[in-house]
């Protein structure tokens, strides 16, 4: 007896040990987001840095038309048109450089100017880290009540006999876990699924479907329960913050590019500068603040141009005041399909990576709680069949699994960045038979057929043909990608900074 109880010491031992560790490397994973984050604002530097020059310069020459300080407001606006115009200059130094490069050899002409072209990448680096901080503020006050709005959650029944008895397991696997109970919240939904919210410790919220409830069995409840409570203890609600908070800052720039195409965005920037000044905090008000946001990233959300300017009666007028327009419009348009290529192969799939990885440590954590890796793998195996309650697809990545087939509106999916944060089906289950698991009724689909390929080589040679194909077409995609950029970049870049240089030179 003596020699087991040791065992489970040195186990209860470890685990405690993996939460602070988890909650550790939380630190660095947040600041991965924050430099994804950056990583949105250089794409957007070419027209965010001028925008941000114009606006701070309209704002001294504002402070000093009030009579404060008029001198120092205009001259510190001179300045920031000197810079401009400094930043123009560098960048006609960098076009010219391109004109001397016949190979590769003559590459090393652009790492002058284009070094000294890079500060201006940084007011738009700087704006899209604040921006995220911004957001991740929200979520972090908000506590994951907006969630919660959206999803109808509510407090157990305490005259349901299993209502009950799952809040006994929520606050067993907590002891367990030694951490405090998180609070309980129901979905009266049939989908199988169960999501964690809110923050870390006691104000950490649970949120069970009651189709969980009513068709998972004791074990299979207590695999789930053991795996959110992991999550928890590990800090991964922080962590879907800081996720969230990237995916919102790339809503954010694409609504702050679509302000003169639609009328919605003005509401979504001026609905979010309400919440941010607690004007509005109610659940409901942040929820509908932060899903204006997320909406300018789905494709029914492009500008809608001719109902900006239908305030105009006169079609004939509006068609001129539209012509000086075009430029824009269309370095908009490219501007917003770049920066979904450029986050779709660049910066989505860190995030994508980041996430499983702290899937994947919950559900051991969950077989270290439970010593039971079959219910976690028979649970795991009843939601892939099953999928996300109505109003939670926004936020489909802090549920336990999201199924493909609830993927479809959700928000990797319309948003075109990844196809799913959440690790597959078939990779956690392999890991969990790993660690003992041995009622998996589902099997892995391979991607490749090796038992087709030994039967017949020609189905070899056809898969080796389009791995070949691939390859280069993967490469040409992202030659284009970066051609596209800096296509934009150059065009924006130029626009901006000579308008910049002029009005407040």
């Amino acid at each position: 007896m003596g020699e087991p109880s040791g065992s489970a010491a040195v186990d209860r031992h470890s685990f405690y040990d993996e939460q602070r560790r988890r909650r550790r490397t939380g630190w660095l994973l947040s600041l991965l987001c924050l430099l994804v984050a950056g990583g949105i604002g250089v794409v957007l530097s070419s027209v965010v840095t001028p925008l941000l020059l114009l606006a701070a310069g309209g704002l001294l020459h504002g402070t000093g038309a009030l009579g404060l300080f008029p001198g120092m407001a205009r001259s510190e606006a001179h300045m920031l048109g000197a810079w401009a115009a400094l930043q123009s200059k560098h960048f006609d130094a960098f076009i010219s450089s391109l004109d001397h490069v016949n190979g590769r050899g003559d590459l090393g002409i652009t790492v002058a100017p284009l070094l000294k072209l890079a500060p201006v990448a940084l007011p738009a680096l700087l704006a899209a880290c604040i921006v995220w901080l911004f957001l991740r503020r929200i979520a972090w006050r908000d506590e994951g009540r907006d969630v919660i709005a959206r999803l109808n959650a509510r407090l157990p029944d305490a005259r349901d006999l299993e209502e009950r008895q799952l809040a006994n397991i929520v606050a067993e696997m907590a002891i367990a876990a030694g951490l405090p109970a998180p609070e309980l919240l129901l979905i009266d939904s049939p989908e199988i699924n169960a999501a964690a919210v809110g923050r870390y410790g006691p104000k950490a919220r649970v949120l069970v479907t009651r189709g969980l409830l009513d068709r998972l069995d004791r074990d299979e409840t207590s695999g789930i329960m053991a795996h959110l409570i992991a999550s928890i203890g590990a800090g991964n609600i922080r962590l879907s913050q800081g996720i969230l908070a990237v995916f919102q800052t790339f809503g954010f720039f694409v609504t702050f590019l679509d302000l003169p195409f639609r009328w919605s965005a003005w509401r979504a920037l001026g609905g979010l500068l309400l919440v941010a000044t607690r004007f509005r905090h109610e659940p409901e008000a942040v929820a509908q603040t932060l899903e204006a946001i997320e909406r300018s990233l789905d494709t029914d959300a492009m500008p809608d141009i001719d109902k900006v300017w239908s305030v105009i009666p006169y079609p004939r007028v509006r068609k001129v005041l539209l012509v000086p327009l075009l430029p824009l419009i269309l370095i908009s348009v490219i501007l917003r399909l770049v920066l979904f290529l450029w986050t779709a192969l660049f910066l989505g799939p860190p995030l994508a990576l980041m996430w499983r990885n702290r899937r994947y440590a919950a559900d051991a954590m969950s077989v270290r709680l439970t010593r039971n890796p079959d219910g976690l793998a028979s649970a795991l195996t009843r939601i892939g069949d099953s999928g996300i309650p109505a109003g939670g697809e926004g936020r489909e990545y802090t549920f336990v699994h999201s199924p493909a087939s609830a993927r479809k509106g959700g928000f990797t999916d319309r948003r075109t960045i990844t196809l799913s944060l959440h690790p597959a089906l078939g990779s956690r289950l392999e890991r969990l038979k790993e660690m003992g698991a041995t009622s998996i009724g589902w099997r892995r689909r391979m991607p490749i057929r090796f038992d087709l390929i030994a039967q017949f080589p020609g189905y070899a040679l056809l898969v080796a043909c389009l791995l070949v194909l691939l390859l280069p077409l993967g490469a040409i995609l992202v030659v284009m990608v970066g051609f596209l950029t800096v296509l934009v970049m150059t065009m924006g870049l130029a626009a901006g900074l000579a308008i910049a240089a002029g009005v407040l030179g």
